[in-house]
């Protein structure tokens, strides 16, 4: 990272599934006011919105094209123009079939470290490959790397007229002027090691420097920011307008793909110390949405709206943005109905495949009086039956997981819950939050959806507020013991140096939820002929006996050749320390005082 005298500007950019954004603000800006952030706005249609959409366009060539409203409206405008008559028609280069259109593709990473977390299941790596919407595949790493790329181009224009001066008053170079920014790039904090580190390398291929890159956890960026701003907006709760030292309080990141939650202390200083390491699922609001369409399908039958996104493409995508836009209206007013207007081809294509009109097939579902079809083009939902349609699952799953953490005794005492992220603004979800912890003071801050990405920006200057997190897994090494019969399997059984041992035992050393901090401890070679020592790195969700039932992380040799000293077995003492994005291990031979360092990279192993 750039030194502490040469940064003097701080920008982060949230990638989100759903909508993403950037902001940025000045070391003395930030010096007198730490709320002092700049968050530029995007424009929609004559309208501006605070992020845009994490959608991105390439073309038949797969090259870079547009990203977010840019890319969603061209994407449009090319299926559209696929119906026009042969002398309207758009060039052939320009077929909307053969364009790489990803959206929401975020979660992609997701379920790859989810199927990753077993010791046989698919991994992240760095060759990974993602389905667009024409069915072909492009490299994850490219599609990421190339969102990102453009949020830091949109973000360097706005840098370029704010940087004239360095935090001395002195005139920057032109060209040198990138030097002075440190960069935050926001990642869930329930993803795997691998994943934040797929992120960081995206994130340098887009053009940002490693050593000016800080990855930010999502709901430990909206506590940092929290700890800043007066939260309450009732007077009631004006208690915790401020957080003073010891004051303990749960954060719930509800994003568009996942849910975080996490729990922290203020300690002394401002500084704030987990209490339970982070948590979390796949209970964010695209939930919401998959669930509506996935009603849609079941009623109408799974050929007609693929036939419906296939032919209609245009129809189609101006229905998600149109369900995305009222779903977010849907408990703030008194509307009795939903409506979703111009699906004429939607009944078009249902009449034409089953003979007869989407109004009889919701009779024959049994909603009457649930949905309407209007004028054989629109469907009116009632209110009340989408909102039990499309948001009751996802909420009571969100629900019941606060509901198990809250048995921890580390976070059961603590009656702070501050509600951030898009999702967070549901009125549904706050009320039954609500209800269910009538004991709980339950916040949702003003502008929820930009917690993170501001908190992000107030961690760039201040990455040391974060003082303790705690360990989402266990980490543990490979050792020897000797063999017991009738307790180790025979399959494990391995004669060294005349003895009976059993190979492969998980020797845990971070236990899970404890202090991340630098962990040592001595072990003895199992062999005083071993030339070399190799210290083998494992992870698991589960404390297991074998390190055959986890996930090897690497390897780490030290060269133990000295002669003088093979007459005895050597001691060895192992460390494990945790980076932002990376495992470090540390191997010192007692005898000789020789150290070799391990960095694993979580992508290829």
């Amino acid at each position: 990272m750039a030194t502490p005298d040469k940064t003097f500007i701080v920008a982060a950019i949230d990638f989100g599934t759903t909508f993403s954004g950037y902001a940025y603000s000045l070391i003395s800006d930030h010096k007198k006011d730490p709320l002092k952030i700049y968050s530029p706005t995007w424009e929609n249609d004559g309208n501006e919105t605070q992020k845009t959409p994490t959608s991105i366009l390439f073309d038949d060539k797969g090259e870079f094209h547009s990203f977010g409203y840019e890319a969603e409206k061209k994407y449009s405008d090319l299926a559209a123009a696929d119906g026009l008559d042969e002398d309207e028609a758009i060039d052939s280069d320009e077929d909307y079939r053969n364009w790489f259109y990803f959206r929401r593709f975020k979660m992609a990473l997701f379920r790859a470290a989810s199927q990753g977390g077993r010791p046989k299941g698919k991994k992240i790596k760095d060759d990974m490959q993602i389905t667009a919407a024409n069915g072909k595949k492009m490299s994850a790493l490219k599609v990421f790397s190339e969102a990102i790329r453009y949020l830091k181009e949109q973000l360097d224009k706005e840098l370029e007229e704010c940087l004239v001066e360095d935090h001395e008053g002195k005139s920057t170079q032109q060209e040198s002027w990138a030097d002075y920014v440190r960069w935050v790039l926001t990642v869930p904090a329930i993803w795997s090691n691998e994943a934040k580190q797929f992120m960081r390398m995206a994130a340098v291929q887009a053009g940002i420097a490693n050593n000016q890159l800080k990855l930010a956890l999502e709901p430990e960026a909206a506590a940092i920011l929290c700890k800043h701003v007066a939260l309450s907006k009732d007077k009631e709760e004006s208690e915790v307008k401020s957080f003073q030292p010891g004051r303990k309080f749960m954060v719930v990141d509800c994003g568009g793909g996942t849910v975080d939650v996490t729990a922290h202390e203020v300690v002394g200083g401002g500084g704030l110390k987990e209490l339970h390491h982070a948590t979390g699922d796949a209970l964010g609001g695209t939930n919401v949405d998959r669930k509506f369409f996935s009603a849609m399908t079941e009623w109408l039958g799974e050929d007609v709206m693929k036939r419906f996104e296939k032919e209609s493409t245009s129809d189609w995508l101006e229905f998600e943005r149109n369900f995305e836009s009222k779903k977010r209206s849907i408990g703030r007013s008194d509307e009795e109905y939903i409506t979703f207007s111009d699906l004429g081809e939607l009944c078009r294509i249902y009449k034409e495949l089953k003979g007869s009109s989407v109004k009889s097939r919701m009779t024959e579902c049994k909603l009457e009086g649930k949905v309407s079809i209007v004028k054989e083009n629109k469907f009116r939902f009632k209110t009340g039956f989408l909102q039990d349609l499309v948001y009751r699952e996802t909420i009571c799953d969100l629900v019941s997981h606060l509901e198990k953490l809250f048995l921890n005794m580390a976070v059961s005492e603590i009656r702070i819950i501050l509600l951030v992220g898009g999702f967070s603004e549901c009125p549904m979800l706050y009320d039954k939050i609500k209800d269910t912890f009538p004991q709980k003071v339950i916040i949702n801050p003003a502008e929820a959806n930009l917690a993170v990405l501001k908190g992000a920006v107030i961690f760039g200057h201040e990455p040391a507020t974060i003082t303790e997190r705690r360990s989402p897994k266990y980490y543990g090494i490979a050792i020897n013991v000797p063999f017991k019969t009738g307790v180790h399997p025979e399959s494990y059984k391995l004669k060294v140096d005349g003895m009976d041992v059993c190979t492969d035992v998980f020797k845990c050393m971070i236990e899970k939820n404890a202090p991340l901090t630098r962990i040592q401890k001595t072990f003895t070679l199992s062999s005083a002929y071993s030339t070399s020592g190799n210290i083998e790195i494992y992870e698991s969700d589960k404390l297991k006996t074998f390190t055959t039932e986890c996930r090897m992380l690497g390897t780490v040799v030290l060269d133990v050749k000295d002669y003088k000293f093979q007459d005895k077995k050597r001691e060895i003492d192992v460390s494990l320390e945790f980076g932002s994005t990376e495992l470090y291990v540390f191997a010192t031979d007692k005898s000789t005082d020789r150290t070799v360092t391990g960095k694993f990279d979580c992508l290829n192993k």
